[in-house]
């Protein structure tokens, strides 16, 4: 009998009993570079919009959102496979599908390119577009890259390095966005600034992630294939329903008038920005809800699916009055008084952030079980019903249209994720005391942000709305029990440390 100990693996901290406190801070580290990240962005957008105006920034916009959609469908699942494949496999196994995965991607994100270039021809975009959405294409290869090595550093809960890797390719590209409008460049050099950012963050990547994953692709046709197969259900799945908002900016742009779709565009750039913050939040649990799935450990998985539901709804809901109360503002800064009507836009994009940080849940709530086709038939469902709802609600009423239809897909698609989830055997669901705790402070809390702008009309004014109404609902959600008691350990930790 050997009394040697196996060597540690990386992915051995997803086991210890630090596991949760590091996903709590890790995901708010990663919050934290994301919103660091995320006002450079707001501070690039709304010097491009100013630059293009409502028409030229409608097809800035537009590209943009055509290359988050071929990003996700090309992607085919491969960031949450590839973090489940990490956290099952170990030493050359491992290694090498790391290596296999650089180079499926790499082959993906060029026919990402090309089908994008295709729709632009289809659809009739101008020349110029046309040429945006090449270097768009070829940004989005160079951001394929960086994507795969922060696969392990998510797996083994290094979400520092993964949110700082993402903020230096924000960084770059607000840099370029704001250097190329300054000088006059037209709608195809803006979208290119997506090549630069890329390149750096494949830098910083690399630097991060060398021992964790190899740095060169590999060709392995047998590897592919496995990857793809194992994926392809799962894949499709998950890739619509990521989708399906971009596409509603899309169909808006084809659905109605260049202003109305100018509109949507600049409240759509705000409620994308935000999104992904329940992403980033959901995403840095799901390691742990990978290995309690994996373990047959019922009770583990419904007690981390619950806390992650109601902690995921309280954030959204915050970013939700944040943006509904302080919309006047937040259009003033990003496009200025020829957005005005964008205002009703973002309140109904606010409305439906909670039921979209659900959805982010719940999806990776099914991932974990391994639901993969119920997963496709939900999404399938909805992706449809939202093209067909987007399409007659902005032709009849324009912008605003267009964001209800969102509204009401994103509480559809929430409510199904979450019975499927209670119909495969889980019983996570969110708790009666935080549910009636987080309505009763939201509406309260609009109450008084409403009550407030009444007094004082300005746009400037609606910052101190906004603030006054998320002071509320914190208050009396962690007065009523409406806070999960993980989130409020973790806070009261962190600052005795400091202390």
């Amino acid at each position: 009998m050997s009394d040697v100990s196996p060597a540690p693996d990386a992915t051995d901290v997803l086991d210890g009993p630090e596991a949760g406190g590091k996903v709590i801070s890790g995901a708010a580290l990663r919050v934290v570079f994301y919103a660091l990240g995320s006002l450079l962005a707001v501070g690039s957008t709304a010097v491009v919009s100013r630059h293009l105006g409502i028409a030229g920034f409608d097809g800035f916009a537009t590209v943009l959102s055509l290359t988050a959609v071929a990003l996700l469908v090309t992607d085919f699942g491969l960031t949450a496979l590839g973090v489940r494949e990490y956290v099952a496999q170990t030493g050359e196994q491992r290694a090498h599908m790391m290596a296999v995965m650089v180079t499926l991607r790499l082959l993906l994100m060029g026919l990402a390119t090309v089908g994008m270039l295709v729709f632009a021809l289809v659809s009739g975009f101008s020349s110029e577009l046309l040429v945006g959405t090449a270097l768009a294409g070829v940004g989005l290869i160079a951001q394929a890259v960086p994507a795969t090595y922060s696969l392990p550093l998510a797996a083994t809960l290094r979400l520092g390095w993964v949110g700082g890797i993402d903020f230096v390719r924000q960084a770059v590209q607000a840099l370029c966005l704001v250097v190329l409008a300054a000088v006059g460049a037209g709608v195809a050099p803006l979208l290119g600034s997506l090549i630069p950012a890329g390149l750096v963050s494949l830098a910083a990547a690399a630097a991060v992630a060398r021992g964790l994953a190899p740095l060169w692709p590999r060709w392995d046709l047998a590897e592919m294939r496995r990857l793809l197969r194992m994926s392809f259900s799962y894949a499709i799945g998950t890739s619509i329903g990521s989708i399906y908002a971009y596409v509603a900016q899309i169909v808006t742009h084809l659905s109605t008038t260049e202003h109305e779709s100018g509109l949507f565009a600049l409240s759509f750039r705000v409620f994308s920005v935000v999104v992904a913050v329940a992403i980033i939040v959901v995403g840095s649990a799901y390691p742990i809800l990978t290995r309690a799935a994996g373990s047959e450990d019922g009770e583990r998985f419904e007690y981390a699916g619950t806390r992650l539901v109601e902690g995921v709804v309280l954030i959204g809901t915050v970013f939700a009055l944040v943006l509904g109360v302080g919309a006047p503002l937040i259009v003033e800064v990003l496009g200025g008084p020829q957005y005005g009507d964008a205002v009703d836009v973002a309140r109904l994009h606010a409305l439906a952030l909670p039921g979209s940080f659900a959805v982010a849940a719940g999806s990776f709530l099914l991932l974990s079980l391994r639901r993969h086709r119920t997963l496709l038939r939900i999404n399938v469902s909805i992706l449809v019903a939202s093209i067909a709802l987007t399409a007659a609600m902005a032709s009849a009423w324009g912008a605003t249209g267009a964001a209800t239809a969102m509204v009401i897909t994103e509480y559809a698609l929430a409510g199904a994720f979450l019975l499927a989830v209670r119909q495969a055997g889980s019983d996570v669901a969110m708790g009666r005391r935080v549910l009636l705790s987080l309505l009763g402070a939201a509406a309260l809390a609009v109450v008084i942000g409403a009550g407030l702008q009444t007094l004082i009309d300005g746009a400037a004014w609606s910052a101190v709305c906004a603030a006054a109404s998320c002071l509320t609902f914190l208050v009396v959600t962690t007065a009523t029990g409406g806070v999960p008691a993980e989130i409020t350990h973790a806070v009261r930790g962190r600052l005795r440390r400091r202390a």
